[in-house]
């Protein structure tokens, strides 16, 4: 159980209701964590590092999930990011078929 903003102000607390957007219901007992990719934030360091988190998941799936990470380093690699340090094939990989 991931605990309330008066149990835990400065950590980790609930502080978003998730929803899917076909109307099914969540898994039961299901944790998420919500990160912010947009750059209208008023911190800049906690978009970066949710950028450097959201490139490290699509890094995590490109073998089973290849589109979906494709998707996801064009539009949040804005090359500041390690990717081609642990991504050898980076490059390759985002070419075009």
């Amino acid at each position: 159980m991931i605990p309330t903003y008066e149990e835990n102000p400065k950590g980790l607390y609930h502080k978003y209701d998730i929803s899917k957007t076909n109307g099914e219901p969540i898994d039961e007992g299901a944790e998420y964590f919500v990160l912010r990719l947009d750059e209208n934030g008023s911190d800049p360091e906690h978009i970066y590092a949710c950028r450097q988190a959201v490139i490290t998941y699509a890094i995590a799936i490109r073998n089973h999930l290849p589109e979906l990470a494709k998707d996801l380093l064009k539009k949040y690699d804005d090359g500041k990011s390690f990717v081609d340090f642990v991504f050898p094939d980076y490059k390759e990989f985002m070419k075009d078929e």
